[in-house]
């Protein structure tokens, strides 16, 4: 019976991670691009940049890391992914220009694929086969849930609040996320490696 079991502690914890990593990246790409034209002047091809440039970094990150996950360990990809992922939000906070803020949402999305790519790989390992389909339904619903509430809290924090708090915001969820993720214990793991021997 505990081998069919699907909604266990390691499939809710990664699935927090994602709808937490997917949270952010919807909640800035709406408040992005404004934020580059008021704050430092950009042109609209300028702001379009600032906002789609994540898309390419995020490719980049998963493509590099893709290669490389079972040879550094999921568990351990996962967790460079999630501080590269604070790291990098925290030069959001840094003001050097419009180019700059271009390489920072680079750096971010890179990040953000290197830490989705840990999540969508250690989801599918923990699911047990019998319940497969369901569970990857049930953890992209985390995704897709987040592409409802994550544009929804960027523009109403847009309206009360300034974005540096909406990037404080952001960093206090990326942190929130390592810590989730320290309770992922990769049983599910230990358990094939028990078989083995």
């Amino acid at each position: 019976m505990s081998n069919t079991k699907l909604w266990t502690r390691d499939f809710v914890i990664v699935s927090c991670v994602n709808f937490l990593l997917t949270l952010v990246f919807y909640l800035l790409i709406v408040i992005i691009g404004v934020y580059a034209v008021t704050e430092y002047h950009a042109s609209v091809s300028q702001a379009g940049l600032v906002t789609g440039i994540f898309i390419v970094g995020t490719l980049i990150g998963r493509l590099f890391i893709g290669a490389s996950i079972d040879r550094i360990g999921r568990k351990k990809t996962l967790f460079v992914g999630l501080i590269l992922f604070i790291l990098t939000t925290t030069l959001y906070f840094i003001h050097l220009g419009i180019y700059f803020l271009i390489i920072t949402r680079f750096l971010h999305g890179v990040a953000l694929g290197v830490a989705s790519t840990a999540t969508g790989t250690i989801v599918a390992q923990i699911i047990p086969d019998t319940r497969k389909g369901e569970g990857i339904g049930y953890y992209s619903m985390s995704a897709t849930l987040a592409t409802a509430i994550g544009p929804f809290v960027g523009l109403y924090m847009s309206q009360y609040t300034s974005t540096q708090i909406i990037f404080g915001l952001c960093l206090v969820l990326g942190i929130t996320n390592l810590f989730i993720a320290f309770w992922y214990r990769c049983q599910h793991w230990k358990e094939q490696q028990h078989q083995l021997k």
